[in-house]
């Protein structure tokens, strides 16, 4: 025996020991039924249920490096008659059984999975006689899994006949083996999934280590891709289900794939952005799906959040070789949970891939919450997305997608959500999105008021910058504000109840409007979020994000008010737009708190709340210098970080939208604020900074057609440097500008 597999038994034995000390009686119990469901499986003909059982246990506890092979199937039967699959491995990411059983690295395994129990070792025979019908991909190894029991000298009989005419090593493992394998720790959810194990017959006592205490409690998943629902475990929308088109639709390959393929072949954080029901997710997953055939099998870890994320991590859980899924970024960084250093811990391995889904109005949102205590939230997010590779999905296809959606269009939902595509985006379509928004407004007109105005306050709670679950006691605090004033104080416990049922109920099989989130929480379908802040947006005179929010009911702000504690993850974005609101009672909250010493008092000087707040005042058509002092925000910062987006466009390259948001603002302010006057709070900002960065920022904006914006910060730069300024003098403004593509120096007007 060497070394390795020495030490492995050893420490084996020793957890064995430890977690069934004093218990051997309930152990055994649990060994007894799960043999009992094994052979349960033979008498009901489960050939593809055990196929699944045995590959989900051969990643998990031999090698993870699996890839299913096409191999002969039988058609089924009475008498628990066979079926074999051969699997082939190549790689080095072998397991602890795998290192037991002296499995070398690099050596092609075939596995082989049977429910016979009559003539056996001829079965075994001839199935391994197939095996070897193509001598160049001969394996090395083959393991043989029953349900069967065989006795150890016909094992050894069978392994030396394999070993004397092909040369190759039989490990077979049989009922009794496979029993004790399935009910240690790390493998008890293959046998809850395959065998309808009972959680009552899981030892309460029995002490576990944090990772076991994770995943018992499902705040971590580990698995292979497909042993998961894409749905329920990976947060895939759930698709239209119309008559004989059920489950996931075919994918229609995105223009991103490509790129999204090269990305993730070198490992780190990828996050896929996009509007709500976009396709992001699908993207992904299918991205992931496609890794398999290319890197080989690897498991996927999804946490809970990102603080069962950082107790997966400290726990000493190995993450080599594996995926781990952030479905919606937003959840996982928050305090004690996903930061810039657990990227940089892991980004540098390939082995290790970091795959989000971020809604990009969550990402606007997270630029600009806080925190309250330490960093804030919009710190760590940028911190995190500086070491991301982003990859963005459109909501409405191109040309070439249109074209590969109507080759599958023999499905009815992709015929349709491709008619509909002009008006509704294709994925949205799919997910049952614009169907979910009928019904709200169906509610409205009479169809169920009372569920309407639910969700109608979970959406605004939302846009008033709540970004977690919303308690049940919150929405029935204020939906009544959404309801006519006839039926407002007839409304009964009943109505109630009723009106949380409809909000949940599955639309065509697939996305409810308000989707329950454990004990008494409810989250709203994001579509009917972003449709309701960009039909607040349009309306006639209201351009402004404190125009917008004015449509927020008081008893939503004054809820937030009385009910969010400093504490909450989502304290700092409703201050932000409590802000901008016309009820700033958050605002005073904030300040009171700062005063007291129990606030981080430097949140609203982070640059992504900073951006945030200039984008808001050029959306109102306000000065952003004015309104600054207004709130009492320091300029300085803002111009440090507007300034380092400025200076941070590439030559000759597209800008991104956060360097265009900079040089907005950078617009905004030569265009409409003061600079001439040496006591202006601008100008004694800007005059902590370098005349020749103003100069280089004004020469930038002449060149690029921004005359007015550009000669004003000249000026100001002559004017540092005590030199006669030219100050321009504006007899119309200009509205917008473009950036030159061939500009070919920053520092020199084209």
């Amino acid at each position: 025996m060497s070394s390795v597999q020495r030490k492995w038994t050893e420490e084996s034995y020793a957890v064995i020991t430890e977690t069934t000390a004093g218990s051997a009686p309930r152990h055994n119990e649990l060994i007894s039924f799960v043999r009992y469901q094994l052979g349960k499986m033979g008498a009901r003909n489960e050939h593809h249920k055990f196929e699944d059982l045995c590959r989900a246990l051969s990643r998990q506890r031999i090698t993870r490096n699996i890839v299913t092979a096409t191999g002969p199937v039988s058609a089924g039967g009475d008498q628990g008659r066979d079926f074999e699959t051969f699997i082939s491995f190549v790689g080095d990411s072998l397991q602890d059984v795998g290192i037991f059983l002296g499995i070398e690295q690099h050596e092609l395994i075939a596995f082989c999975c049977t429910l016979q129990s009559s003539g056996l070792p001829s079965k075994i025979r001839a199935d391994i006689e197939k095996i070897f019908d193509s001598p160049e991909n001969a394996p090395s190894v083959i393991i043989y899994f029953t349900v069967a029991d065989m006795s150890v000298a016909v094992r050894h009989r069978l392994a030396d006949e394999v070993r004397g005419r092909w040369g190759a090593r039989l490990e077979v493992i049989d009922g009794n083996s496979l029993s004790e394998l399935l009910v240690d720790p790390e493998c008890l959810w293959i046998a809850t999934d395959y065998l309808s194990l009972s959680r009552d017959l899981l030892e309460p006592g029995r002490p576990a280590d944090a990772v076991h205490e994770l995943m018992l409690t499902g705040d971590i998943i580990v698995r292979p891709i497909e042993s998961l629902d894409p749905i329920r475990d990976l947060g895939l929308h759930s698709p239209l289900q119309i008559d004989v088109w059920q489950g996931l639709p075919p994918y229609v390959a995105r223009a991103v794939d490509g790129h999204l393929d090269e990305l993730i072949g070198r490992g780190g954080l990828i996050v896929v952005e996009g509007n709500s029901a976009s396709g992001k997710t699908r993207t992904a997953y299918e991205a992931v799906r496609r890794s398999m055939d290319k890197l080989g099998e690897r498991p996927i870890i999804i946490p809970k959040d990102g603080v069962s994320l950082r107790k997966l991590i400290s726990s000493g859980y190995q993450l080599d070789g594996s995926i781990i899924w952030l479905d919606d970024l937003e959840r996982f960084i928050a305090p004690g949970g996903l930061d810039e250093g657990i990227i940089r811990l892991f980004g540098s391995d390939a082995s290790v891939l970091f795959i989000a889904t971020l809604r990009s109005r969550a990402k606007a949102a997270m630029s600009q919450a806080g925190g309250s205590t330490g960093r804030s939230v919009a710190a760590v997010y940028r911190a995190v997305m500086a070491g991301a590779k982003t990859v963005r999905v459109d909501r409405r296809l191109n040309k070439k997608e249109r074209s590969r959606a109507y080759r599958l269009a023999a499905d009815l939902r992709i015929r349709t959500a491709l008619e509909m595509a002009e008006s509704t985006g294709f994925a949205e379509y799919m997910a049952a999105a614009p169907s979910a928004l009928e019904r709200w407004q169906d509610g409205k007109d009479g169809a169920n008021e009372i569920g309407a105005a639910l969700i109608s306050a979970a959406v605004d709670y939302r846009r008033a910058g709540y970004s977690s679950p919303i308690p049940r006691a919150w929405l029935e605090a204020t939906f009544k504000a959404y309801l006519d004033s006839r039926i407002r104080n007839r409304v009964t416990v009943e109505d109630v109840e009723a009106g949380f049922s409809w909000v949940v109920d599955l639309i065509h099989g697939a996305s409810s409007c308000l989707e329950l989130m454990g004990d008494d929480m409810y989250s709203p379908f994001d579509y009917l979020v972003d449709y309701a802040q960009e039909q607040s947006e349009r309306a006639p005179g209201e351009r402004s994000t404190f125009q917008s929010l004015a449509n927020i009911p008081d008893d939503i702000w004054h809820e937030l008010a009385d009910r969010i504690q400093v504490d909450d993850p989502s304290f700092m974005s409703c201050v932000s737009m409590a802000s901008l609101s016309p009820h700033p009672m958050l605002t005073y909250v904030y300040r009171h708190e700062i005063l007291k010493g129990e606030f981080c008092a430097d949140s609203l000087s982070d640059p992504g709340t900073l951006l945030n707040f200039a984008r808001s005042c050029m959306n109102a058509r306000m000065c952003i210098a004015c309104q600054a002092v207004r709130l009492q925000v320091d300029l300085v910062p803002m111009l440090k970080m507007l300034l380092e987006g400025f200076s941070s466009i590439p030559q000759g390259d597209e800008p991104t939208a956060v360097q265009i948001d900079c040089l907005s603002a950078l617009f905004s302010m030569g265009e409409n604020s003061n600079l001439e006057g040496r006591t202006s709070p601008l100008r004694v900002a800007a005059e902590k900074f370098s005349p020749d960065e103003w100069r280089k920022l004004g020469e930038f904006m002449v060149g690029n057609g921004m005359d007015f914006a550009g000669r004003q910060w000249i000026a100001l730069a002559d004017s540092m440097e005590g030199k006669k300024a030219s100050w321009p003098v504006s007899l119309k403004k200009a509205e917008a500008f473009y950036i030159r593509g061939d500009w070919p120096d920053s520092t020199t007007p084209a």
